[in-house]
């Protein structure tokens, strides 16, 4: 970029020139001189300009990913805390249904018992009911036997 420069001299030549005296011409000269380098100081370069707005830019984007960041670590935090809270939860609902399984199995295994209790005395009944029917079983077939056989025997003596 080209420099600007206010040629002081030559601007109190030009106010001389069209009439203006010299001392005032050379007051005004000082005084656009120095509003114009105020001015000149106060400019930029694209280049300048750029390089600034791309720090500038930078240091956003850093302060952004940097709350990107706290804020990922806090969803984090908060979602292991649910998860821990979820956990110790689930954790404890097992351990209920676990007590009442437990407590059912007991009530069963009582149950359970209780009718082995009440049909034990019948299964002996039964036991006995049939060891007397096999017993009489055993004399009905003596019984018949003593009947039958001499009559069977007769009959084969009678057909030899």
């Amino acid at each position: 970029m080209a420099a600007l420069n206010f040629d002081t001299l030559e601007y109190v030549k030009q106010l001389t020139d069209a009439g203006v005296e010299r001392q005032v011409a050379e007051i005004h000269a000082i005084t656009m001189g120095r509003a114009m380098g105020m001015y000149v100081d106060n400019l930029v370069t694209k280049g300048y300009l750029d390089a600034t707005l791309d720090a500038r830019f930078a240091e956003q984007d850093l302060r952004i990913e940097k709350r990107f960041a706290e804020q990922d670590a806090k969803f984090e935090k908060r979602f292991a805390e649910q998860d821990a809270k979820l956990e110790k939860r689930f954790a404890e609902q097992d351990a209920k249904f676990e007590k009442r399984f437990a407590e059912q199995d007991a009530k069963f295994e009582k149950r359970f018992n209780a009718l082995e209790d009440r049909i034990a005395p019948l299964e002996l009944a039964i036991q006995s009911i049939q060891a007397t029917l096999r017993f009489q079983s055993g004399l009905l077939l003596i019984l018949v036997a003593g009947l039958l056989v001499p009559p069977v025997l007769n009959l084969i003596n009678s057909i030899n």
